[in-house]
């Protein structure tokens, strides 16, 4: 194989003219890095959408999502309300079946002594 020490230069003019290669590529490296450096992001497309748009459909969607919010806010209240309106109804409907129920006994209560009377009245005929 071959050593590192084999591919020195023979005299000083080839020295030279390699190191002066080395520096030349160097240099040139070091130019194009800065000029890519320099132009580096002002080639990117926006496809036609600036910030401005953006922030424009950004608020949109935040005033969209407060008026949801809002939105179930109201809901909520609502559906909060007609369940104590249904329980309201309720404790009513249940006042109602118990007076009927009260109703239905004072009227067999009154019939009986309907009865009762129309019974004492026919004992109590004078014949004729």
């Amino acid at each position: 194989m071959y050593d590192l020490f084999d591919f020195r230069p023979d005299n000083k003019e080839m020295a030279i003219g390699i190191l002066v290669g080395i520096i030349v590529l160097v240099v040139v490296f070091c130019t194009g890095y800065l000029f890519g450096l320099r132009n580096a992001g002002t080639g990117v497309s926006d496809n036609g959408i600036r910030v401005e748009d953006v922030r424009e459909q950004l608020s949109t969607a935040v005033q969209h999502q407060q008026q949801i919010t809002s939105g179930l806010a109201g809901a909520v209240e609502r559906s909060d309300t007609a369940a104590a309106r249904a329980g309201r109804i309720e404790e009513r409907a249940g006042a109602a079946a118990q007076s009927v129920g009260d109703a239905g006994k004072l009227i067999d209560e009154c019939q009986q002594i309907v009865g009762t009377i129309r019974n004492r009245g026919k004992k109590n005929q004078a014949k004729n």
